[in-house]
């Protein structure tokens, strides 16, 4: 009886050993080899004032394509670049924190940005992960 439960324990051990060394080596995952959810910086932005929780049911997570036009660049505090589109609405944007720090964009220029919906926040929905969509 105790070489069976010694022989279960040292299965179970090995499974989460194995388990964690996956985990600990797994790359990432990155919007690069994603199909993202299309949809316009106006549109998105619109959905989360609508109703902030249905729309997180739809993209909080997710790869998101979204386009519209640059309002501004900014460096945030890890000195990457920050990349706010334009919305209806004056006080909150698309936030899209760029993964490399020399993008080039200028403001006022419509383009496409791919990245992680992080979800709604004070001064608008945040992305992450992003890259300018090709």
């Amino acid at each position: 009886m105790i070489k069976k439960i010694i022989a279960i324990v040292l299965v179970l051990a090995t499974i989460g050993v194995g388990t964690g060394i996956y985990l600990f080596y797994k790359k990432p995952e990155t919007v690069d080899d994603k199909k993202g959810i299309v949809i316009t910086a106006v549109t998105l932005s619109q959905q989360y004032t609508t109703n902030e929780k249905a729309a997180d049911s739809i993209y909080l997570n997710k790869v998101i394509e979204v386009t519209g036009n640059v309002e501004e660049t900014e460096q945030n505090q890890d000195g990457g670049m920050m990349v706010i589109l334009k919305t209806d609405d004056p006080i909150a944007g698309i936030q899209c924190a760029m993964r490399e720090k020399g993008v080039k964009v200028t403001k006022g220029q419509t383009t496409t940005i791919k990245g992680f919906c992080s979800g709604s926040g004070i001064t608008g929905v945040s992305l992450t992960d992003c890259v300018i969509s090709k």
